[in-house]
């Protein structure tokens, strides 16, 4: 992560706004059809396998000759929208193609379901390293020979092709099967996968749709601001994150064993989460400025205020995230995708609106908006979903009764 953030704030000061968000707006483009390439299959492979445990390898050959066929699919939609909306700028298309490119490349991460199945997933970790430390290295090299933007933007390209590299290697190696193809998996597997897709669209409309907008109507150096700063706002996720990913199974087991302690350790949490934004929010209001002048240099300054605006969306982003254990003891998995429609649709009216006249700031102020819509606005809309609302609501009056307790212990 650490050579990740230097050689990425490296590479972004010698490309310069103008270019770095060139590759930013080219990355969105692409990502808006990530979701056609990936045709959720990585969400029922394993089910299916188990499924037909004598058949894996029909199992296996059908699901990665679909995600292949989806991943040209998507290159060619990727393809077509750039030339449709930006006509004349040939850079772009150039950028676009080559992470487009990455995508049918990226059929390899199907294979990570059978090491997971295998107890196996320490060679997609080890293959994932291998392909962020070449590409550190890639960069640096780019640097030092002050190679075109073109060259930077195959960066995604050469990570798909070494993790891909390795990944398919150890498969190769290490499986007991034979690769096949059957038409009826390939219809059953969608037929189960589909309703990820929609969902998966929701979630690019809501989290890509406001650089490609961003894009088209101000132009690549405001996506450059734009990615600098959601760059710096998203570093903290990871703490958050790990949180969650611990308290994940306890809580799940608190479900089935006492509902008052699994609704007491599931506040706790979302209190955490929250109080945790507002200490990394009100640190980024002080020290947002340096933080990008550090980074990014002096060139990037006019991202300051929209990463003190985004900064408090991915706090409700970690809110939606730590919603997913609910979602999960509760069985009201079906309602998230209509989370991320409700989103999407919010982004993609208020870019609309407020890119025209705040520019750059009224894209992170959508942003915001969408993520508040996703974490919390949205599951009122539904009586089943309501009850995680107030759930969250009293979070705060027993985390800050928690607080209020410990103070009083630490005085007496």
């Amino acid at each position: 992560m650490g050579l990740s953030l230097v050689v990425g704030a490296l590479s972004a000061r010698y490309l310069g706004p103008s270019n770095y968000g060139l590759i930013g707006y080219g990355a969105s483009l692409v990502n808006l059809f990530t979701a056609i390439s990936q045709l959720g299959i990585d969400n029922v492979l394993i089910n299916e396998m188990m499924k037909h445990p004598e058949e894996k390898g029909r199992v296996m050959g059908t699901a990665l000759c679909m995600r292949v066929c989806s991943a040209a699919v998507s290159l060619f939609c990727a393809m077509i929208l750039v030339v449709l909306i930006e006509p004349g700028n040939h850079v772009l298309w150039f950028v676009t193609g080559i992470q487009a490119f990455a995508i049918a490349l990226r059929a390899y991460e199907l294979l990570n379901e059978w090491f997971l199945s295998e107890m196996k997933s320490k060679y997609y970790v080890v293959a994932n390293i291998c392909g962020q430390t070449v590409v550190g290295i890639w960069k640096i090299v780019l640097l030092i020979l002050q190679a075109s933007v073109v060259w930077f933007a195959a960066s995604t390209t050469v990570q798909a092709f070494v993790c891909g590299g390795i990944v398919i290697t150890v498969f190769l190696m290490t499986r007991d099967f034979k690769l096949g193809f059957c038409l009826q998996y390939a219809k059953d597997i969608f037929d189960r996968s589909k309703h990820y897709v929609l969902a998966g669209l929701a979630i690019a409309l809501y989290t890509q749709m406001d650089k490609v907008m961003l894009g088209r109507m101000m132009g690549e150096r405001e996506v450059g601001f734009y990615t600098a700063a959601m760059t710096i706002a998203m570093l903290w996720e990871f703490i958050p994150q790990a949180i969650i990913n611990s308290s994940r199974v306890v809580i799940l087991e608190k479900k089935k064993s006492n509902e008052a302690e699994y609704e007491d350790k599931l506040q706790l949490l979302l209190f955490a989460i929250s109080a945790l934004g507002i200490l990394v929010g009100a640190a980024v209001q002080i020290f947002g400025k340096l933080a990008v002048h550090i980074l990014y240099g002096k060139e990037y300054m006019a991202a300051v205020p929209v990463l003190k605006l985004l900064i408090w969306s991915t706090t409700f982003a970690m809110i939606g995230v730590a919603r997913n254990i609910w979602s999960v003891a509760e069985d009201k998995n079906q309602y998230s995708k209509n989370y991320t429609i409700c989103g999407g649709i919010f982004n993609l009216v208020f870019n609309a609106v407020t890119i025209p006249v705040w520019g750059i700031f009224g894209a992170a102020v959508s942003t915001l908006g969408a993520q508040i819509v996703v974490a919390l606005l949205s599951p009122m809309l539904w009586k089943d979903t309501r009850p995680f609302v107030t759930l969250y609501v009293g979070s705060w009056k027993k985390g800050l009764g928690c607080l209020r307790t410990l103070a009083e212990k630490s005085r007496s």
